[in-house]
């Protein structure tokens, strides 16, 4: 249920609605960019003293494809405040999925080194200068079920972001095509420019093309069965 026409695209409902929380939905039809099934998904947002929470759901009467994240770009300095490369990053992370020329998963699951290796925290320029920009997924450390932490970053100005999920996978997208790539109205609006490198997007899920690589945990939602996914944010100023 993604493609040129994916969820990110599309118009939810609201479901439900209070001072701390919104609950959106959307029915696709079977055959919807390709996919089979009818599908039914949901994303509850909740605000709950400093944490932001996503908690997605969905449900099919087809076996089909269901992974579901959030894209938010963030930069913790503010508004129109320049790039992300002075932010400090930290993911528990000791593997990547590979990936070929054509950002294609390969299968390979290489130990992290050089500058994909986030394990301590480390200066965004830093870890771009040595190895490019990055786009990948991190295999996260946390255990095969519950919840964990598995990314912080950190700002110049203290404000600190920390990434909990129960998914066992983190694209790291560090913003390279910001300003570059897309519409120009991706890039503008509310009095303000944005250019590569000017947010970050730390997206918890499951490792990408499972559905080619069977040692991977399955993307397959089959009939009867729900989705869910429960990631959330904690926000604070550091002393």
């Amino acid at each position: 249920h993604g493609g040129t026409k994916g969820f990110y695209s599309q118009v939810f409902d609201v479901a439900d609605v209070s001072d701390k929380q919104v609950t959106l939905t959307l029915s696709e039809p079977d055959g919807a960019m390709g996919y089979p099934g009818k599908v039914d998904a949901s994303v509850t947002y909740e605000l709950n003293d400093g944490e932001l929470h996503f908690r997605y759901a969905a449900a099919s009467d087809k076996p089909t494809l269901v992974s579901m994240t959030n894209h938010a770009y963030w930069n913790l300095k503010g508004h129109q405040a320049g790039n992300v490369l002075d932010h400090v990053l930290m993911v528990k992370a000791s593997r990547t999925t590979a990936t070929d020329e054509t950002l294609a998963i390969t299968g390979e699951l290489p130990e992290v080194s050089g500058g994909l290796d986030l394990r301590e925290p480390r200066l965004l320029k830093e870890a771009v200068d040595e190895g490019g920009p990055i786009d990948r997924n991190y295999c996260l450390d946390g255990p095969k079920d519950g919840e964990f932490l598995a990314a912080r970053l950190v700002a110049p100005n203290k404000v600190t972001m920390e990434v909990w999920t129960d998914q066992p996978g983190l694209q790291v997208f560090t913003g390279s095509n910001v300003g570059t790539t897309g519409p120009g109205t991706w890039w503008h609006g509310k009095g303000c420019e944005w250019k590569q490198f000017g947010a970050i997007c730390l997206e918890p899920q499951l490792w990408p093309d499972g559905v080619h690589h069977p040692e991977f945990q399955s993307p397959i939602l089959r009939p009867g069965e729900t989705y869910r996914h429960h990631s959330w944010h904690v926000f604070r100023v550091e002393d």
